[in-house]
C-alpha cells in the first residue's frame, strides 16, 4: 500500500528555490555615481547662483550710492546757481566719479527731474515735477540696456538663461534755500530787559542758522509807530546782530507797518522760482497804529511769502498774531520768558534748512 503525499499550491510556492535578490556591486556603484553627479551639478549651480546674487546686491548698493551723490551734488549746484543746466552737469560729473561694477555711472540729461518736495501729513516729503519754487533734483541712476553705462553682466547667468541684469535707483535731494526777514518790535514796551532778551534770542537764531546745510540770506526790519528797513538781505548774518544792537525802543506799536517794511526788504530777494521767502514777525504788545496787519498778511501770502509769528509776554495780542500766522501758512509761538523766546527762534531756525534724500 502506497501513501501518496500531495502539496497544496500554497505549499508548493514555499518549496520553490529562492531567487538571489542582492544587487550587483557594480550596479550599486553606478547608481551612486549618478546620484553624486546630480548633487554636484546642483551644488555648482547653487554656488554660481550665490555668486551672481552677491554680485547683483553689491552693484545695486554701488548704484544707490552713486545716484544719491549725483542728486545731492545737482541740488547743491541748483541752490548756488539757479541754473538747471549747471545742476545737470554737476550731477553727471559726480556720478561719473562713482563706480558701479567697476565702471563710471554715466547719466543722461533726461535722468534729471526738477521740481518741488513738500511735507505731507505723514511727515514724508512728496516730489512734484515742475512745481515752483524749485527745491528738489530727482535723479534716476540706470544700468540698463538703454542707459549710457549699459546693463551689468553676470558671471554665471547663462546657466540660468540670462546674461545680465538691469538695476535702477532713484534719489531726490531737497536743498531748501530761503530768504528770511526778521520783523521785530521796538516800541516803548520792549525797552530794558525785554529788548536784551530779544537780542539774545536772535543771537541763538543766527547761530542755529549757521549749523544748517543751506546758506540763508536774512534781513531785518523794526517797528514802533513807524517802521524802518534796518538791514537788507545778506548772507553775513552778523550784520543782523549789529543792526539789532543799534535800535532804541520807544513809541507806539504798528505791526502792519513793520510787516510792510519787511515786505519791502523781501521784494529785493532772490528769484521766487528757486527761493522760499519767510517773514518772522515778533511783538510784545497790541497793534494800535496803521492798517490792519491781517490785510498785509493776506497780500504777502498771495505773493507766496510764509509768515511765522512770535508773541512775547502776557500783554501781546496772541489771537491776532496766531491768525496772521495761519493766513501766512506758518506757525505761531507764544513765549512768556526769555528761555521760551529763545526756543521759539531756535525752533524756527531749525525748520529753515533741510536736506532730504528720497
Amino acid at each position: 500500500m502506497h501513501n501518496t503525499f500531495t502539496t497544496s499550491p500554497k505549499h508548493r510556492q514555499h518549496l520553490r528555490p529562492r531567487q538571489n535578490t542582492k544587487q550587483n556591486p557594480r550596479q550599486r556603484r553606478g547608481a551612486m555615481l549618478v546620484l553624486i553627479l546630480f548633487m554636484m551639478v546642483g551644488f555648482i549651480a547653487a554656488v554660481a547662483f550665490s555668486v551672481d546674487i552677491a554680485h547683483m546686491h553689491l552693484s545695486r548698493t554701488e548704484l544707490r550710492s552713486a545716484t544719491d551723490a549725483a542728486a545731492q551734488a545737482a541740488s547743491q549746484e541748483l541752490s548756488d546757481t539757479f541754473d538747471r543746466a549747471a545742476a545737470i552737469r554737476k550731477g553727471q560729473e559726480i556720478a561719473a566719479l562713482n563706480l558701479v561694477n567697476g565702471d563710471p555711472l554715466l547719466l543722461d540729461g533726461a535722468d534729471f527731474q526738477f521740481g518741488r518736495s513738500d511735507e505731507n501729513a505723514d511727515g514724508r516729503f512728496v516730489f512734484s515735477e515742475g512745481t515752483t519754487p524749485l527745491n528738489t533734483v530727482r535723479v534716476t541712476g540706470r544700468r540698463t540696456s538703454g542707459s549710457p553705462s549699459g546693463p551689468i553682466p553676470l558671471f554665471f547667468g547663462n546657466v540660468m538663461g540670462f546674461s545680465s541684469f538691469e538695476p535702477q535707483s532713484v534719489a531726490a535731494a531737497t536743498y531748501i534755500e530761503r530768504d528770511v526777514v526778521l520783523v521785530v518790535d521796538r516800541s516803548g514796551s520792549m525797552s530794558g530787559r525785554k529788548f536784551s532778551d530779544l537780542q539774545a534770542a536772535i543771537g541763538v537764531f543766527i547761530a542755529t542758522l549757521q549749523t544748517t546745510p543751506v546758506d540763508e540770506e536774512v534781513g531785518l526790519a523794526s517797528y514802533a509807530a513807524t517802521a524802518t528797513e534796518d538791514v537788507q538781505l545778506t548772507n553775513n548774518l552778523f550784520d543782523i546782530q549789529s543792526g539789532l544792537a543799534s535800535l532804541r525802543p520807544s513809541g507806539l506799536t504798528s505791526i502792519s507797518r513793520g510787516m510792510e517794511a519787511g515786505s519791502s526788504i523781501m521784494s529785493r530777494s532772490r528769484s521766487s522760482d528757486f527761493v522760499e521767502r519767510t517773514l518772522i514777525v515778533m511783538t510784545d504788545g497790541l497793534h494800535n497804529r496803521g492798517p490792519e496787519p491781517r490785510g498785509v498778511a493776506t497780500r504777502l501770502a498771495a505773493d507766496d511769502v510764509r509768515i511765522h509769528t512770535i508773541t512775547f509776554g502776557n500783554g501781546a495780542d496772541q489771537a491776532r498774531m496766531r491768525e496772521i500766522a495761519t493766513i501766512g501758512g506758518g506757525k505761531h509761538f507764544h513765549a512768556l520768558s526769555a528761555a521760551e523766546l529763545t526756543e521759539a527762534y531756535r525752533e524756527i531756525a531749525l525748520t529753515l534748512g533741510t536736506v532730504v534724500t528720497e
